[in-house]
């Protein structure tokens, strides 16, 4: 089994500036942060225009930590007030979706789209497996959870015959190295899970410096970030050919 795959993440409302850097194949990978703050305005663009891709066989995203009306509709007034976080001490928020969300995902993606949260596909006898969890850092972000026990009770979902895998965050020690603090910041927690699973391929983002790819134990795993550190668009889609069999990769 054979598969072209192109990884693309983090593309913050960036995403119109792929076109024609999207060169097609069998599987386009997104994981996760589509937009600065999930705004509804923001999410309809971005579906219509991964929609819009035609020359993928199948398509797959992931949210991330940005993508905040994916876990709970909470309504900003404007983006500093995001930013200063106050809002988020309301005690009482709306939680889950909001409606005009659960009628996107449901209704308006084309049969060959799939969102993934905590949930698997299956693609010509591929599992996929996809996550928008991170670990906890700061406050106001969607999807984080606390190392060791919460964040495990959601690696421990990830089906043990997965062939792919995609989070959010990615790997401890693998493209995870944050310029601010020169610190490896990926989850420690799904690499152990990982090295247990040995799934081919792991796709990340998450960390806008640390785009690349690394081999593993197991597998390769990649950093697709299209944004860079300054939320400029500059990093290329990673393409490559991928044999199942063979377990071996080469990039296009």
């Amino acid at each position: 089994m054979k598969m072209r795959i192109t990884h693309i993440s983090d593309t913050h409302n960036k995403h119109k500036q792929l076109n024609g850097k999207l060169p097609g194949g069998d599987l386009l990978i997104h994981s996760g942060d589509i937009t600065s703050i999930g705004r509804e305005h923001e999410v309809k663009d971005f579906i219509k225009w991964f929609n819009d891709i035609d020359n993928y066989m199948y398509k797959i995203f992931i949210a991330g930590n940005h993508d905040l009306t994916f876990e709970s509709e909470i309504l900003l007034k404007n983006k500093s007030e995001y930013f200063d976080r106050k809002v988020y001490k309301n005690p009482n928020p709306s939680s889950g979706k909001p409606q005009w969300l659960e009628v996107m995902l449901e209704s308006e993606v084309n049969p060959n789209v799939f969102y993934l949260q905590d949930s698997y596909v299956m693609l010509d006898d591929i599992k996929i497996w996809g996550s928008p969890i991170s670990p906890s850092f700061g406050y106001g972000w969607a999807f984080n959870a606390d190392r060791g026990y919460d964040i495990n009770s959601i690696w421990s979902r990830i089906p043990t015959d997965s062939d792919i895998v995609i989070t959010h965050t990615p790997i401890y020690g693998y493209n995870d190295r944050a310029a601010n603090t020169n610190q490896n910041v990926g989850c420690a927690d799904l690499y152990h899970k990982l090295n247990e699973i040995k799934p081919h391929l792991h796709f990340a983002g998450h960390i806008h410096e640390a785009y690349g790819y690394k081999p593993t134990e197991w597998g390769y795993t990649f950093n697709g970030c299209t944004c860079n550190l300054r939320y400029e668009a500059l990093n290329n889609p990673i393409t490559f050919d991928y044999d199942f069999i063979a377990r071996e990769l080469n990039f296009i």
